[in-house]
C-alpha cells in the first residue's frame, strides 16, 4: 500500500492545478454521490483546460445519464489518478486491480475511510462527497462551474441526504445545495427525477420487499434478500433506492437489504438512531453511522440473513437498554 498523507483541500486544489491528465474513479454500484462527483469535477477540470475522464466498473444509471452532458469524451493518459465517494479500495470492483496501488488523491467524506492513497482528504462531517467536491472546484476558479456540471454536484448532495431528510444533512449542506441552484437548472425536475419518478419496475421491486420482508428483534428490524433473478430486472439506482425502504416503516429502527453478488451478499443497512456503521465493521464494512454496507462471503441467502440480523439485533438491544 502506499504511504498515505492527509492534506489540506487548498493542497488538494493545488495539486489538481500543478497536473494536467486526470483519471477520475468512482465506486462499483455508483450511486448519486460517487457518480455527481467524478462527473462535477471532470467538467470543472475540463473548463479549466485540462483532460479529464471517468472510470467505473459499472456502468451509469438511466436516471443520472443527464451527467454525459456534463463532459467531453477524452481519451488520453493519465498522470494522476483520483478516487471521489470511495471509502475502501476494494469497492473499485473490477478497476481495483488496475488502480488499486495507483492512487494519487483520495477524496471522501466516510468515517470508515481505510487508507489507500497517496494523499487523502477526507471530511466526515460533510452530508456527501460532493459538498467537497464543490468546495474543491471553488477554490480551482470561478469559471470552473456551469449549470451542468452544478446540476452533478447538487445531485450527490440531494441523493446522499435524502432530499434533505436525513439526519447528516447540515445547514451548510442546504447553504451549498442554493448556491449551486443559482447556476440555473431546474431543481424542481431535477427532485421529481431523483425522488419521486418511478419507474413499473421500480414499483414491482418495491411490492416484492414490503411482501417478503421479515421482521427481527421484536420488530425493531427488518430485513429482505434480492437474489441476482430479482435484481437484473430493474435499474441500478432502482436497486439502490431501495436500502431506505425497511427503514419507513414505524417502529423498525434497522433496515437491511441483502443484495446477491458473485462473491456473496451485499448488504446495505439503514437506520434512525443504531450506529449501522459499527455493525457492518463486524464484517470488515463502513460507511457512516446512519447508513453503512458490508459484503458477507456466503451463497447461502438464509446464513447471510441470520449473520446480519444477529449483529443488528445486539446493537438494538444495546440501544434500548
Amino acid at each position: 500500500m502506499n504511504k498515505a498523507t492527509n492534506i489540506t483541500l487548498k493542497q488538494a486544489a493545488e495539486y489538481l492545478t500543478e497536473h494536467d491528465y486526470f483519471l477520475i474513479l468512482s465506486h462499483a454500484n455508483p450511486d448519486g454521490d460517487t457518480e455527481g462527483c467524478a462527473y462535477g469535477l471532470c467538467g470543472a477540470l475540463q473548463r479549466l483546460g485540462k483532460k479529464a475522464r471517468i472510470a467505473c466498473s459499472d456502468p451509469l444509471s438511466e436516471r443520472f445519464s443527464y451527467m454525459e452532458e456534463a463532459v467531453e469524451k477524452q481519451q488520453f493518459e493519465e498522470n494522476c489518478v483520483i478516487s471521489v465517494d470511495v471509502a475502501d479500495r476494494s469497492l473499485l470492483g473490477d478497476l481495483e486491480e488496475k488502480y488499486g496501488d495507483k492512487i494519487d488523491l483520495a477524496i471522501d467524506h466516510h468515517i470508515s475511510h481505510r487508507p489507500f492513497a497517496r494523499r487523502i482528504y477526507v471530511d466526515d462531517s460533510a452530508a456527501a462527497a460532493c459538498e467537497i467536491i464543490y468546495d474543491l472546484v471553488k477554490l480551482l476558479g470561478a469559471n470552473c462551474l456551469d449549470e451542468k456540471n452544478a446540476k452533478c454536484l447538487y445531485t450527490g448532495i440531494a441523493t446522499d441526504t435524502g432530499c434533505f431528510k436525513f439526519g447528516n444533512t447540515t445547514k451548510y449542506t442546504h447553504q451549498k445545495a442554493g448556491e449551486l441552484m443559482e447556476y440555473g437548472f431546474d431543481a424542481a425536475a431535477l427532485n421529481y427525477l431523483l425522488f419521486d419518478m418511478k419507474t413499473k419496475a421500480r414499483i414491482g421491486l418495491e411490492r416484492y420487499v414490503f411482501e417478503n420482508l421479515e421482521f427481527f428483534a421484536e420488530d425493531k428490524g427488518a430485513a429482505i434478500a434480492l437474489s441476482k433473478e430479482i435484481l437484473d430486472k430493474v435499474d441500478i439506482e432502482d436497486v439502490n433506492g431501495i436500502s431506505a425502504l425497511p427503514r419507513q416503516i414505524q417502529g423498525v429502527e434497522v433496515g437491511i437489504v441483502l443484495k446477491e453478488k458473485d462473491d456473496g451478499w451485499k448488504v446495505s443497512l439503514r437506520s434512525n438512531c443504531v450506529n449501522v456503521q459499527e455493525i457492518c465493521s463486524h464484517f470488515g464494512g463502513g460507511g457512516h453511522i446512519r447508513a453503512a454496507g458490508c459484503t458477507i462471503k456466503t451463497a447461502d441467502a438464509e446464513e447471510a440473513k441470520r449473520l446480519i440480523k444477529e449483529e443488528a439485533a445486539k446493537a438494538i438491544e444495546k440501544l434500548l437498554k
